[in-house]
């Protein structure tokens, strides 16, 4: 029941606030000649510190709706970095222990550091610079309640610098895997807005295992 899935990598810098020509590799400081920040737009933001997210999407037919607890329970959201999926040892009971494909979102609020295994960085580093003026704000494992218009958003949080040391050989990704979990809500199906799936008894639960990676690869500077 999922149509049009899609996945991609999102990286944060930190904000650029320091425009006074001065000091850096290319600022006067450091003897260099580009040190006018404020009419030369050569001098680029620091990509150290950077925080790293995956926006997965993905449509569903139009008798689908997510069940009272949400699309996504937030204990099945799995995610890591590596070459092969089976590669990747699977955590710990209990949320965000340590294991290869960690669970990221399961204790998420109320965690202190956040990421897969290698990555994880501070809570709150992590969602200050997401939620920068000049950031995107995302909101990180968000299990919707309602899917009006079928069009699902979903973010993972990877941790900090996950995307370093790219590879175009295809030997770095990313992968995710999460249970969907949604009610056929059409009655010429069998399907019915009634009956509580999380009580068992509801026949036209539907669920299904999305399982999903993306290539860490070199890229140009935009």
């Amino acid at each position: 029941f999922l149509e049009y899935v899609n996945m991609r990598l999102v990286t944060i810098y930190k904000a650029d606030t320091d425009f006074s020509g001065t000091g850096g590799s290319t600022g006067a400081a450091a003897g260099g000649t580009n040190d006018d920040e404020s009419t030369l737009d050569t001098v680029r933001t620091d990509s150290e510190g950077n925080v790293c997210y995956v926006q997965v999407t993905f449509t569903m037919g139009a008798q689908y709706q997510p069940i009272e607890t949400g699309l996504i329970p937030l204990d099945s959201v799995r995610a890591g970095r590596g070459t092969f999926l089976a590669d990747l040892a699977p955590p710990a009971s209990g949320p965000l222990q340590t294991g290869d494909f960690t669970h990221v979102c399961d204790g998420y609020f109320t965690a202190s550091n956040v990421g897969v295994t290698g990555y994880t960085v501070d809570k709150t580093t992590f969602t200050n610079q997401v939620g920068q003026p000049c950031g995107p704000q995302s909101q990180m494992c968000a299990s919707p309640t309602s899917v009006p218009d079928q069009f699902v958003s979903f973010n993972i949080p990877l941790g900090k610098e996950v995307f370093a040391n790219p590879s175009n050989a295809l030997d770095q990704n990313i992968f995710v895997d999460m249970v969907i979990s949604a009610r056929d809500t059409d009655p010429s199906t069998g399907g019915s807005a009634g009956p509580t799936p999380n009580e068992g008894d509801d026949p036209m639960q539907m669920k299904t295992t999305l399982t999903a990676s993306i290539p860490i690869v070199s890229g140009g500077i935009n």
